[in-house]
């Protein structure tokens, strides 16, 4: 998602600490949003945040933790997310790999990648959510036989994403290039609600983390 900068949008990134958590506090587990032993499910670029909030509303026996790492759209997130009253999501405004890299193994219940940007031209590759070092990092704080949720509309980034798995033996256990949001487990991003309106068609997978698993072969 690319937005311009805002600065009231950052000044209620940096004046609103209720559902926003510090790099310490997620290392540390200071919150209170850890006191629980629910399940811990990680989206990866909120956007606005309709996805996580519809998500979490529906799930109050898991938590819910976004990364983003624009404080533009970081702040619109959080407001989002106050107003919802929800207290099972929490938002840091932090580079994922900074935090991955800090992180102990097998800390994710699942991981969300919704409409992510696909940087389409070669010279990007390595930004792309499904990049290898990405995957390295993802199988790392994700747990055993848990799953990595990916939908977009650009078949590019489908199949690329794809190969990437595939190579990296993530079990592939579910994918459909026509999806109109059939699992109970999901809800409709900002961008998914306009394509499908337009008729583009929705591409999901979802793979696993197994023993098989090894993202050193890619």
């Amino acid at each position: 998602m690319r937005v311009k900068y805002n600065q009231k949008d950052i000044d209620y990134l940096n004046e609103n600490n209720k559902n926003k958590l510090s790099f310490e506090d997620f290392l540390d587990k200071k919150s209170s949003f850890f006191d629980s032993n629910k399940e811990l499910f990680l989206e990866i670029g909120p956007g606005k945040g309709k996805f996580i909030i519809d998500l979490a509303s529906k799930n109050l026996d898991k938590n819910f933790l976004v990364v983003e790492l624009n404080k533009t759209i970081s702040g619109v997130a959080l407001r989002k997310i106050d107003e919802s009253k929800l207290s099972n999501i929490k938002l840091m405004c932090i580079d994922f790999y900074k935090l991955s890299d800090s992180l102990k193994e097998g800390i994710f219940d699942g991981i969300f990648l919704n409409f992510s940007d696909p940087w389409p031209k070669k010279r990007h590759t390595k930004r792309r959510l499904t990049s290898p070092n990405f995957l390295k990092a993802y199988n790392k704080v994700l747990k055993m036989n848990k799953y990595i949720y990916l939908k977009t509309d650009n078949e590019g980034f489908f199949d690329y994403s794809l190969e990437q798995f595939l190579n990296a033996k993530f079990k592939l256990n579910y994918l459909n290039r026509d999806y109109k949001e059939d699992f109970d487990f999901d809800a409709l991003t900002e961008y998914e609600e306009k394509f499908l309106s337009k008729g583009v068609k929705i591409k999901k997978m979802i793979v696993e983390k197994t023993e098989e698993t090894n993202c050193e072969i890619i």
